[in-house]
C-alpha cells in the first residue's frame, strides 16, 4: 500500500483511539469536573447516584464520538465538494479510497478492517 494510504489509515485509527477515552465522561463518573467554571455542573453531579453518573457519562462519551464523526463528515464534504486536499508529510491523503472518512471512523470503531490494497485475482471462465 502506498505511503499516503498508510498515513490516512493511521489518522483514522488515531481518531478511533482518542474516541475511546473521554475526559469529560471520566469526570462525570468521578462526580467532579475540575474546570474553572464547573460549579453548576458539579452541583448537579453531586445530586446523582453513581449509576446515574454512569448513564450521563456514557451519554457524554457518545457525544464525544458524535463530534468526531461530525467533523469528519464536514471534512469529507469539503474534500468531495470543494476539492479540499488533506496532506501529511507532503502526501495527499486518499480520503475517498475506502468508505469515506466518517464511515471509515465508525467502521474502525466497530472492528471493521481496511480492505487489502492488493489487486484481486480475477476468475476467468
Amino acid at each position: 500500500m502506498d505511503k499516503a494510504a498508510e498515513l490516512y489509515k493511521t489518522l483514522i485509527d488515531e481518531l478511533v483511539k482518542i474516541s475511546e477515552h473521554s475526559v469529560g465522561a471520566d469526570n462525570v463518573r468521578k462526580g467532579r469536573v475540575p474546570a474553572a467554571d464547573s460549579e453548576k455542573i458539579n452541583r448537579v453531579l453531586a445530586k446523582l447516584s453513581s449509576a446515574d453518573r454512569e448513564v450521563l457519562a456514557a451519554f457524554v462519551a457518545e457525544e464525544y464520538v458524535s463530534g468526531i464523526f461530525d467533523v469528519l463528515d464536514l471534512l469529507e464534504w469539503y474534500t468531495c465538494c470543494r476539492d479540499m486536499k488533506i496532506s501529511v508529510d507532503g502526501e495527499i491523503l486518499p480520503t475517498g479510497k475506502f468508505e469515506g472518512m466518517q464511515n471509515d471512523f465508525i467502521g474502525r470503531r466497530g472492528g471493521w478492517k481496511f480492505p487489502d490494497d492488493r489487486p484481486k485475482k480475477q476468475l476467468i471462465i
